[in-house]
């Protein structure tokens, strides 16, 4: 790892240890249940039905979050349900809305917001779990931070087992993000396979310097 990415790491954890807790406070590990497990499959559900409000990496978690978070009535499973999506509890208590947004995101000092990019979810609302892969749980961000280039941060979203395809148990999802003029997106690999993967900084391991570690939103 270089210095500058120990530098955001650190930064990271800092901010998750002193700063002021993200909005969300889950009821009891029932509602986090609840939360985690619409949160994995709504992820992983952008793979096989892209929505428009998925442009990014973050787009992505700051979409599985919110969808989540909502009653999941008829209405919404007409909108959004896909054929084989599962069902689970909803959150009894999701987070109240605030001005007639829905400031999930805490954005820095006293501050939440409906959006925030890949590094603020990781600097204000997630905690690190680890480097290593195998620390990983459904619901866990792999946050890669860049020293160059137009967007030097970018998440993936640690599925584990797919409702949608049981062939693997190591899953994970993201979407590339704009690249130039195309629009960019949404891709699922293997942890395996992203292991190997031909340009090493994408590999998910502790010894490239890009791989920041896994990261777990402190709610969850």
């Amino acid at each position: 790892m270089t210095m500058r990415t120990s530098l955001v790491a650190a930064a990271c954890l800092a901010a998750w240890l002193t700063g002021v807790p993200a909005q969300i406070h889950l009821l009891d590990e029932t509602d986090r249940a609840a939360c985690r497990a619409w949160f994995v499959a709504l992820a992983d559900a952008q793979f096989y039905r892209p929505t428009p409000d998925v442009t990014d990496c973050a787009g992505l978690v700051r979409h599985a979050l919110r969808e989540a978070l909502r009653a999941h009535t008829p209405e919404w499973r007409r909108q959004w349900a896909i054929p084989g999506m599962p069902s689970y509890p909803d959150v009894r208590q999701p987070p109240p809305a605030r001005g007639g947004a829905w400031p999930l995101f805490r954005v820095g000092g006293d501050q939440y917001a409906e959006f925030a990019d890949a590094a603020t979810i990781i600097r204000y609302n997630a905690r690190l779990a680890g480097r290593s892969l195998a620390a990983a749980h459904p619901g866990d961000l792999l946050f890669y931070h860049q020293a160059t280039g137009a967007e030097p941060d970018h998440l993936m979203v640690f599925v584990g087992p797919s409702a949608f395809d049981p062939s693997a148990r190591d899953w994970i999802v993201y979407h590339t993000g704009p690249d130039g003029g195309r629009p960019g997106e949404m891709r699922k690999v293997r942890a395996a396979d992203l292991a190997r993967h031909p340009s090493p900084r994408w590999r998910p391991v502790e010894g490239n310097p890009v791989f920041v570690g896994i990261f777990r939103l402190v709610f969850l």
